[in-house]
């Protein structure tokens, strides 16, 4: 009988500008337009999240729009390491809109940041079963998180599907090069 063995080097998740970009697009006002624009990029200099906390208090946004904003402003607030700041916009987007998976994501990927798998494995779970647009994305970091957790079953089968839904994105075959797969 065969039994499959999984050797890893685990590494830390470092969420970067080409690896994760949760922003939300938003139909606001030039403001949240701006907010998008900087989170998409990752631009968190003062004038970025002085925008989109300007356009959570000034514009007129439709429920969706300023959901999308506080997620956005959530994740330049976590490229500066504001962590709680961060998590509280993620929370007040979903006290908007329960199902916005990329609120969800981005929460999840908070916890990855600070090495804290176990807790970003649900909130990425509901990212993933609030149908996502980034699946590849999603199942990346929840490899991660189960790495994180020492489930590296789990973990090597997400890095698999993260790399067949993108096989030129680089990151998915990076981790699996860590990964040694030994038949006994």
């Amino acid at each position: 009988m065969k039994s499959l063995y999984f050797v890893v080097g685990v590494a830390t998740l470092v969420l970067t500008p080409a690896t994760a970009n949760g922003a939300v697009f938003s139909l606001g006002g030039p403001l949240s337009k701006l907010c998008y624009s900087a989170a998409l990029s990752q631009d968190s200099r003062d004038q970025a999240i002085d925008g989109c906390s300007r356009s959570l208090q000034e514009e007129p946004l439709a429920a969706h729009d300023r959901a999308a904003t506080y997620v956005n402003r959530g994740i330049l607030l976590m490229t500066r390491g504001q962590y709680r700041g961060a998590d509280a916009d993620f929370n007040s987007a979903l006290g908007i809109d329960r199902g916005l998976s990329d609120a969800w994501l981005n929460k999840g990927f908070l916890r990855l940041r600070t090495g804290s798998g176990r807790e970003a494995l649900p909130l990425l779970q509901k990212g993933i079963d609030a149908g996502t647009n980034r699946q590849a994305l999603a199942l990346f970091a929840r490899g991660v998180a189960y790495e994180q957790m020492g489930e590296f079953r789990s973990a090597y089968a997400d890095l698999k599907r993260a790399h067949a839904l993108e096989p030129k994105w680089s990151l998915p075959t990076e981790y699996l090069a860590s990964y040694q797969v030994v038949s006994r």
